[in-house]
């Protein structure tokens, strides 16, 4: 059996002493915040047997582990969000989330819940804060109070103002959309929309009722869920009764790209013979539809860095956070409004 100099330990022996791979142990090196306190144990022990350098090992500061700070970044989904980490919005979130806390002593973990959770899993109020994203329920958010957690509530679909939330302002986004649709000379507005956006319906009617104007009552269809089905029957439904609005309004982006596809397929040009508009996070992509962004990494890096703050300085009285929404529209409409102001 060959032994080796602990000057001649490399990653490859502690990877393989601890039973994980090369790439976590750099991260325990280097103090990456998204690795488990059971993994970070093992690595430092296999660190120990073997030798590897003293000046190393005391760079990673285990004797702040018991010190060290949790956020749990709480998932709360849709029933039909069987994999919400995976979906590229919530991925981006929780890259915010990982740049907030970077240079911290902060262990990062991530939880999903079944849908309308009540009981929050076991956490230690000394150490342990939650980020809700989302949709938390009431009672959820009552027991994380009750247990002293400190939490922040980061959506883009929920608002309150008794609690701290990292949000967007939905109702404002829904009448600057609205305002927009009207300076481009679309009168008469369609809905497709779920029941977690009534407050970006709400904008627009202000503002249609401002202008003295309504919505037709055929021209509100709100669709039960998420579900891209849902959308698209609605969709042939209202192409086979051939009285479609002037804009369309659709809930989110994933639902709006079948929407466009099946009013192509009828030969029904977007946006010359009907003007599509639907909310995103893809700031800056150029297509056909007209789309407002939410950007959800600064949602979660805001959500960080407001919670960590929160909890050094024993904050409790709640802030509201509002991160802006841009407006993205294609070049034929803005060519054609520019050819109407010469």
């Amino acid at each position: 059996m060959t032994i080796r100099r602990a000057n001649t330990v490399n990653m490859t022996d502690v990877a393989l002493r601890a039973g994980v791979s090369q790439s976590t142990v750099s991260r325990v090196i280097n103090n990456h915040p998204g690795i488990s306190r059971r993994t970070r144990q093992s690595v430092l022990e296999a660190l120990r047997i073997l030798g590897y350098k003293s000046e190393i090992l005391n760079l990673i500061h285990p004797q702040d582990e018991e010190n060290e700070l949790v956020i749990t970044l709480l998932m709360c989904p849709l029933p039909e969000q069987r994999d919400p980490f995976a979906l590229e919005y919530f991925s981006l979130l929780a890259d915010g989330v990982r740049d907030g806390i970077a240079g911290e002593n902060v262990r990062l973990q991530l939880r999903t819940l079944r849908t309308g959770t009540e009981e929050p899993p076991d956490l230690n109020p000394e150490h342990d804060s939650v980020i809700l994203v989302g949709y938390p329920s009431e009672g959820l958010r009552r027991n994380l109070r009750n247990n002293g957690i400190d939490y922040v509530i980061t959506s883009g679909d929920i608002y309150s103002d008794s609690e701290d939330m990292v949000t967007v302002n939905n109702f404002e986004s829904g009448m600057l959309c609205c305002r927009w649709l009207l300076n481009h000379g679309f009168r008469r507005i369609g809905f497709l929309l779920n029941p977690h956006n009534r407050s970006r319906y709400a904008g627009f009617q202000a503002e249609l009722l401002w202008r003295g104007l309504q919505v037709r009552p055929s021209d509100f269809r709100m669709r039960p869920d998420t579900n891209l089905s849902s959308y698209i029957e609605a969709i042939h439904h209202w192409i086979a009764e051939k009285d479609l609005p002037e804009a369309l309004v659709v809930s989110f982006a994933e639902a709006a790209q079948p929407v466009l596809t099946i009013l192509k397929l009828h030969h029904i040009r977007v946006p010359e013979d009907l003007c599509l508009v639907t909310f995103d996070h893809h700031p800056g992509m150029k297509s056909e539809i007209v789309s407002i962004h939410c950007d959800p990494y600064q949602l979660g890096f805001r959500s960080a860095k407001w919670l960590l703050e929160k909890m050094r300085r024993n904050e409790t009285t709640p802030v509201q956070i509002i991160v802006p929404m841009t407006l993205t529209a294609p070049d034929i409409l803005l060519e054609r409004t520019e050819n109407k102001e010469k």
